[in-house]
């Protein structure tokens, strides 16, 4: 998420988003040229009550590393945002198909001081622990792939997490009872194999095609703070239909179980411009997430296109009891610019709802 941090809405507030996307004209003229490096810049200005005026910039570049007809399109994203409450965010991710798609290799660096608002874990009733917390963050996830088949690949995956600088309220009556694995900060790290089904035809913009993605890392306490087993789950079906221009039927099944002791921030949650849109991310904070989601996207225009879409979503504290608390709904829609012709990449702006929230997001690409 690249424009607003965390935009959906508190239980107990009503806030407000205004954000705008200033994308020069020069850069889709650019975007569209069929040259080796395709390049997309954004300019962003943005305000929210919780950063007040922030603005940054977002570098979207694509490259075909071989044949067109073989080798998919490798993407390259890099974004930096800075707010007048002098909150800021660094992050750059890419996903890089070698010629004929025989090796893939993903990556995500991310750095950042951004307050957020912390809503207790393991509870149906967040807004009674609603706590303003401050934390650095730096984020490292790397994957490197290989085929093994037809769209088929195995690999090796690494994440570190750390939460550092960490101030979270320390005088609240019963709050020492309700403070949270990390609460005084901490790091992780974690290996895993990888197994992946990829057929998609784009991976910015898909249309017809199945991703699927499996992964389990052990947090040892040799390279961790805490020692948990975290397994991730990732379907996706994409179906295209040629009702309008570019439209596609896409479906998601995503789960993230964890087993053992959790730090707060590795919990699963909800929320974001990803998973379940509507719902402020981290508001519902479990230690195991199953999440259902589907969308229509199509465009209207060579440049503006539109998405609509619904999901359902369960948290749980064991992941065999998946149906432990009430399901969470969202649905929502939402805006699409095409940046890219060449490429189909989009900026979206999507406003999602969910239960008793509502959030905006803008981001590059689509969701899932």
């Amino acid at each position: 998420m690249i424009f607003v941090k965390n935009p959906a809405f508190s239980m107990n507030k009503v806030s407000k988003a205004i954000a705008l996307v200033l994308i020069a004209h020069t850069a889709l003229a650019q975007a569209d040229r069929k040259n080796s490096w395709r390049f997309s810049p954004l300019p962003v200005v943005y305000y929210s009550p919780e950063t007040k005026l922030g603005f940054g910039v977002l570098l979207g570049a694509n490259k075909t590393f071989g044949p067109d007809s073989i080798t998919t399109g490798s993407y390259f994203q890099s974004s930096f945002i800075y707010t007048l409450n002098k909150q800021y965010e660094w992050s750059n991710l890419g996903r890089i198909y070698s010629p004929g798609n025989k090796r893939i290799f993903d990556y995500k660096l991310y750095y950042a001081y951004f307050p957020e608002f912390y809503y207790g874990y393991q509870v149906e009733t967040p807004e009674s622990y609603e706590w303003a917390i401050e934390f650095n963050r730096l984020w490292i996830e790397l994957k490197q792939m290989w085929l093994v088949g037809r769209n088929v690949y195995v690999g090796g995956y690494g994440r570190f997490n750390r939460i550092y600088n960490l101030t979270m309220p320390q005088d609240d009556g019963n709050i020492e009872t309700d403070l949270p694995p990390g609460s005084e900060g901490y790091h992780v790290a974690g290996l895993s194999t990888i197994f992946l089904v990829d057929s998609r035809d784009s991976q910015v913009y898909p249309r017809k095609g199945t991703y699927f993605e499996i992964q389990w890392v052990a947090h040892s306490g040799f390279m961790s703070d805490y020692v948990y087993g975290n397994m991730r789950i990732d379907l996706r079906f994409y179906k295209k239909f040629d009702w309008l221009k570019d439209d596609v039927l896409a479906t998601q099944l995503f789960m993230n179980l964890n087993e053992g002791n959790v730090p707060f921030r590795d919990m699963a949650d909800i929320g974001g411009s990803n998973t379940m849109r509507g719902y402020y991310r981290g508001y519902y904070r479990y230690k195991n997430l199953y999440a259902l989601q589907t969308e229509y996207r199509f465009m209207v225009h060579r440049y503006i296109g539109f998405a609509v879409w619904a999901g359902l979503a369960t948290l749980s504290d064991e992941w065999k009891a998946p149906f432990s608390y009430p399901v969470k709904p969202n649905a929502g829609l939402g805006l699409r610019v095409r940046i890219n012709q060449t490429d189909k990449l989009n900026v979206r702006a999507d406003y999602g709802f969910g239960k008793n929230q509502q959030g905006l997001y803008l981001d590059a690409a689509e969701a899932y």
